[in-house]
């Protein structure tokens, strides 16, 4: 069974009355901000989305957390007399929790008729982004569901460092004893800064979301393909066949247009969360 994937926030300030909402077409996945148009209940214009429905999945809390680490030693020996080590290593940590609250989930109760997909592929600006890529046509990216934390959490973030250096010599002493002596000294340096924060009730805590595009080379999946769905062309031009998929982290990975580095973690049985690196 395929992963439900989802899209954390960069931060909690959307509100459900804010801009993404179900319906809402943005150029990219990690660009929630940029809303190329709005479509269904409430906008303007004449396309109609499928009714929504709701769920309620309550005492949700997650963390997620992300480390890198680096070091080097030299070996140095002196004329086979003597010797000497040296290294260092250095370490970063990045811990972001949220505190339990109920997720409610807001979806499309029926899947977007290729009427729906043809209108909105072909909306003015809409239709320019899918015109400007570089290596062809450009998918756009609609809003399918919704998580929306029903009460105030608690987001703690915690951020540390580690730094160490170390020393070490051994050689014969002065003299003709047979002995050998040494030494080694060592340095550590750690440092944690944490911050935390309420959010307010009823924020967008993570969107998920269904790609409008055009074939690909090589085969594609008939699942989510919609054949009377079309990117219309000018007079005497061709129509092309339009593709409605859900945004997995297969399908971000085709994506050739825009590279961004993310980070993902399952979240249940079967659902994964993708975010923005955290050392971004």
């Amino acid at each position: 069974m395929m992963a439900s994937t989802w899209f954390l926030l960069p931060d909690f300030t959307f509100t459900v009355d804010g801009p993404l909402r179900l319906g809402t077409v943005i150029p990219h996945w990690s660009k929630p901000t940029t809303v190329l148009a709005t479509v269904g209940r409430g906008a303007t214009g004449e396309i109609e989305l499928p009714p929504q429905t709701t769920i309620v999945e309550p005492n949700h809390s997650h963390s997620r957390s992300q480390s890198r680490s680096s070091g080097i030693s030299v070996w140095f020996t002196f004329e086979g007399l003597a010797s000497a080590l040296a290294g260092g290593d250095s370490g970063k940590n990045d811990n972001i929790s949220y505190s339990e609250t109920d997720h409610e989930i807001h979806s499309f109760k029926d899947p977007l008729t290729p009427e729906m997909v043809t209108a909105i592929a072909n909306l003015p600006a809409v239709r320019a982004h899918i015109d400007s890529g570089m290596f062809g046509k450009r998918p756009v990216y609609i809003v399918s569901g919704l998580r929306i934390a029903t009460s105030s959490f608690t987001v703690m973030k915690e951020r540390g460092s580690n730094f160490a250096v170390e020393a070490e010599a051994s050689g014969p002493p002065a003299g003709t004893l047979p002995v050998e002596i040494g030494g080694n000294v060592r340095h550590e340096n750690q440092k944690t800064i944490t911050d935390s924060y309420h959010t307010a009730p009823g924020i967008v805590f993570a969107y998920r979301l269904h790609a409008i595009r055009t074939r690909r080379a090589g085969l594609e999946t008939e699942l989510f393909s919609h054949k009377s769905a079309f990117l219309t062309g000018a007079t005497g031009e061709a129509q092309e066949p339009l593709i409605l998929a859900e945004v997995t982290q297969d399908e971000i990975d085709e994506d050739l247009e825009e590279e961004v580095e993310y980070e993902s973690v399952n979240i249940g049985e079967n659902e994964m969360c993708i975010y923005l690196s955290l050392n971004k």
